[in-house]
């Protein structure tokens, strides 16, 4: 087990007994879920995803960290969960800084009969714009999970539907956008936040 990669195998500590299991499935069609397993198709997704030599941006255990979902495998094989935290935070600044450098657009009478003009002032013109656009009506889950769609992230991502054949109501969109998440998580631990930051602006924002 030392010369296979991590992600490619559970450890054998951690697996039960053959045959127990506290999660009782009713139609055992629904127990089975193929996930990717070839090295080449992640990278191919992360040259989509990241751009040009996205595949050499984060080495290869960190790859399939990002993309695997805590409902895959029980979590045995690690999952994405504290990287998709950290990457969630990142997004959230760079939607903020889009939301706060993008100009208003708000009527200039709002209905004034007489059509006075406002009190304008350098000071004031990006007090409201936070009031008006949220960081999370930017980048809100369903427009994040077609961002993943666009990118085919769903055939690479590893995890494990409740429903296998209603992909929507097991949740694919949540599991989308926290996979995006933990890739810009993933970007910032290995090459700090400058890039990462990038990353959120360029190939996360700069696509919804």
């Amino acid at each position: 087990e030392e010369s296979r990669p991590r992600w490619s195998y559970t450890p054998e500590a951690m697996k039960g007994r053959h045959g127990f299991s506290l999660n009782y499935i009713r139609k055992p069609q629904r127990a089975i879920w193929h996930v990717n397993e070839d090295p080449a198709l992640l990278d191919e997704f992360y040259e989509r995803f990241l751009g040009r030599n996205g595949a050499k941006m984060l080495p290869e255990e960190l790859k399939w960290l990002a993309i695997t979902h805590k409902s895959f495998d029980y979590g045995r094989r690690g999952f994405n969960t504290r990287l998709a935290f950290f990457g969630r935070q990142i997004l959230v600044v760079e939607a903020m800084n889009a939301i706060m450098t993008r100009p208003m657009t708000v009527q200039p009478h709002l209905g004034d009969p007489w059509k006075r003009e406002h009190f304008k002032s350098p000071a004031l013109q990006n007090v409201d714009k936070l009031s008006v656009d949220r960081p999370q009506d930017l980048m809100s889950v369903e427009s994040l999970a077609r961002v993943g769609l666009k990118t085919q992230l769903d055939q690479v991502m590893r995890w494990k539907p409740r429903i296998p054949e209603n992909l929507k109501s097991s949740g694919i969109e949540v599991v989308l956008s926290t996979t995006i998440f933990a890739i810009v998580g993933a970007v910032s631990l290995q090459h700090g936040g400058e890039v990462a930051s990038r990353i959120a602006r360029e190939k996360v924002l700069g696509r919804l």
